[in-house]
């Protein structure tokens, strides 16, 4: 991915967090020429699988964390020479290039050694002594070679920065998994180091985000939902609007710049706005998801109602998925108060289709409340055909459920007609309760 603008969504992606990221870096690289990625963090679900295959749009690649490894500050600048030279060829080379390291390779790459030009003046200093000046001996005969101090490309920054302050040599060689050079890096690339530029879109709390973003740069933030904690250094571009998707949010600025998207990206974009409105009929809809999803149908050529049916029957198969599986298909972590909160949904379009039983679902549950030590956490088993949402929930904070849902003491479960949506109908009064 090179020094490319990262666009990511937040991790266990839903199809708007993956359609988003797809549709902004399209835009962006339109209206600025290139240089950004699409990119995922976590594994496609089966919904989001469907819409891609469907419109035949590449899966964006996966990006487990965003923290600064060496091969970020690496400046292309890749010079070597072959054992066989000779020192006085290896002194005029550095001179013509202005370096003091050369890395000595064979005819494949593979690293063998190191020259310097403290090498270059010791040999000459001990020519005063013997009156022999080994101008004219092969590189490989007084290289270093042993003992030498080699990062991956791969390492983090973190750690090659330790490793610097304990050694203080003045470059140190990087190779890849086959032991092949790839660069020389030094204490100025360290100081020159930016971390890796991201967009982030359909989330902006950092317990959602990819692993690493402390250490990254974030460049601007595009959202559907509450603002939260990602602090940036300085000043950023932030897109904040109460519609029903980020995915309409893109829409709205392809039409700004008066762009339609490709066919394509715009069938992605349209499946983003019935995935999160479920079909329309979640209460954060607005009049301008429907309108610009009209708007992008037209463009990629669907029938909105038969497509969205389609879409949600490949999304609700969970079969094979074990009850773990299920419970983090679509899960999120919030922090309300001092209190840690895990909310996962799924939307099933048959209660026949969940291969598992309550009761497994229910152990699940307190498996993960207790490994992860949250304090609650909270399964949505929302029914499209019900119009309505079935939560199972765990942990010591389960009288936040019962007060706010009216559920009875000591029971599990409880079914909601009407709830539909996480962000507007279960997430705020659980907050309103556990920060208060």
């Amino acid at each position: 991915m090179g020094k490319e603008i990262l666009v990511i969504g937040h991790q266990r992606p839903d199809t708007d967090s993956i359609a988003a990221a797809i549709g902004y870096a399209a835009l962006r690289n339109k209206t600025d020429g290139g240089g950004f990625q699409a990119a995922r963090c976590g594994k496609l679900n089966g919904e989001t699988e469907f819409v891609l295959s469907y419109f035949d749009v590449p899966v964006p690649p996966l990006v487990n964390d965003v923290r600064a490894r060496v091969k970020d500050v690496l400046d292309g600048g890749l010079l070597f020479i072959q054992p066989g030279a000779t020192v006085r060829q290896a002194g005029i080379f550095m001179r013509q290039h202005g370096v003091k390291t050369l890395a000595v390779v064979d005819e494949n790459r593979h690293l063998l050694g190191l020259f310097t030009v403290g090498d270059l003046a010791r040999l000459l200093l001990e020519a005063w002594d013997t009156g022999n000046v080994p101008m004219d001996e092969p590189v490989y005969k007084v290289m270093q070679s042993d003992n030498l101090v080699i990062f991956n490309q791969d390492d983090l920054i973190t750690e090659v920065r330790r490793t610097m302050l304990e050694t203080r040599y003045r470059n140190y060689p990087v190779v890849d998994d086959n032991h092949c050079l790839v660069g020389l890096i030094a204490r100025y690339h360290l100081l020159a180091m930016r971390g890796k530029r991201v967009i982030l879109v359909d989330h902006n709390e950092k317990s959602q985000a990819v692993p690493g973003i402390e250490e990254a740069e974030t460049v601007e933030i595009i959202d559907h939902h509450r603002v939260a904690d990602i602090e940036t250094a300085e000043p950023i571009m932030v897109r904040n609007e109460p519609v029903g998707s980020t995915a309409t949010i893109i829409a709205r600025m392809y039409k700004e710049r008066g762009l339609d998207p490709d066919a394509a990206i715009a069938g992605v974009l349209c499946a983003a706005i019935l995935s999160d409105t479920l079909l329309f009929k979640s209460p954060t809809t607005t009049q301008v998801d429907k309108e610009l999803a009209a708007w992008l149908a037209d463009i990629a050529g669907l029938d909105v109602a038969n497509f969205g049916r389609e879409m949600f029957r490949a999304g609700s198969s969970l079969r094979g998925r074990s009850g773990r599986e299920i419970i983090l298909e679509d899960f999120k972590s919030f922090n309300f108060g001092s209190n840690r909160v895990g909310i996962g949904q799924i939307e099933i379009i048959d209660p026949d289709t969940l291969p598992v039983g309550r009761d497994e679902l229910q152990a699940e549950l307190e498996k993960l409340q207790a490994e992860k030590q949250y304090d609650l956490v909270v399964l949505m088993v929302t029914d499209l055909m019900r119009n309505g949402t079935e939560l199972l929930f765990a942990g010591p904070q389960g009288r936040a459920v019962e007060l706010a849902f009216n559920v009875t003491p000591g029971e599990k479960s409880v079914f909601l007609p009407g709830v539909m949506s996480r962000k507007k109908q279960v997430v705020p009064p659980l907050r309103r309760l556990l920060q208060g």
